[in-house]
């Protein structure tokens, strides 16, 4: 027998697969593996389906899967969760399966079984209160449109602004770098965010390229302020008659997932500091503390 866990993002799935079934009381054998990564509240079932089909069954073919917890951006319950189940199902017939939101997988990794505010930044955005059990109050992050501040598909839009709005903020070796390294116009950087899928994960796709330049001014201004957002979006705040913006529950611990939070981990250390809030943790993946935290049940 064996337990598959996943941490599935907008970009990215990673999976796990904990052998349970040895016979001669070794330790569990665990197998890590990455598929393509979708959002299940977006993503149309028939791409999903797809990947599912090409990518996971696959790899866990001869893998005797009795029990799947499966933690999901776009996990938002109601029909979104139902329909994966369905598609789930058509993989693993005769597993038992859960399916919750990235932002509880998040938490559990971070904190286990104690209370925390758990928080994401990879390509989306996500926080809430974690009372060890459930998170217990979530602000809808509401997409790289609306919402995710602080996530790679902002931060990534927001270099694009920058560079084709305002290019004179930016040193000229550093606009010619854009352009030598990705080659596109206007027009190109319309048709994909507008006309093709996937423009959160095109747009997170330039995140190494701030990574690059991150020593200029700008590029750690464009990272602060959008830290900055995410926590005023994201925490309870509140004001001061004086207009100074404070956290009301700096008492608590602070955790962050992601690839961003672990790229820009000094930044946004900086950026937690600055609203009177502890040293966050952070994990560039859950996957693995995960895997510990169902291991330990």
């Amino acid at each position: 027998m064996s337990t598959l866990i996943a941490d599935c993002g907008s970009t990215k799935v990673e999976w796990a697969i904990i052998h349970t079934d040895r016979s001669d009381n070794a330790p569990n054998d665990t197998s890590v593996f990455r598929t393509t990564g979708f959002n299940a509240a977006i993503t149309p079932a028939d791409e999903i389906a797809r990947l599912l089909s090409e990518e996971l069954a696959p790899a866990i073919a001869g893998a005797n899967i009795t029990r799947l917890h499966f933690y999901g951006a776009g996990c938002i319950g109601g029909d979104t969760d139902r329909r994966l189940l369905s598609l789930m199902r058509a993989i693993l017939p005769d597993a038992e399966i859960e399916i919750q939101g990235d932002l509880l997988g998040a938490a559990r990794a971070l904190f286990g079984h104690n209370p925390g505010i758990a928080c994401i930044l990879g390509t989306g955005s996500n926080c809430g209160m974690y009372d060890g059990n459930a998170i217990t109050l979530n602000t809808p992050p509401m997409g790289y449109i609306l919402g995710d501040e602080g996530s790679g598909a902002v931060l990534g839009r927001n270099l694009v602004n920058l560079v084709f709005k305002h290019p004179g903020l930016l040193p000229d070796e550093i606009v010619t770098d854009f352009d030598t390294t990705y080659g596109l116009s206007k027009a190109d950087i319309i048709q994909r965010v507008y006309r093709q899928p996937g423009a959160n994960r095109f747009l997170a796709s330039f995140c190494p390229f701030i990574s690059k330049h991150i020593t200029h001014p700008a590029m750690r201004r464009l990272v602060a302020g959008s830290f900055r957002d995410f926590l005023i979006a994201n925490l309870p705040v509140s004001a001061s008659p004086e207009g100074q913006t404070t956290v009301d529950c700096a008492d608590m611990p602070i955790g962050f997932v992601g690839s961003i939070a672990y790229h820009f981990s000094d930044m946004l250390a900086e950026a937690c500091a600055a609203f009177g809030l502890d040293a966050p943790v952070i994990l560039p993946a859950p996957l693995k503390a995960l895997a510990a935290y169902h291991l330990s049940r």
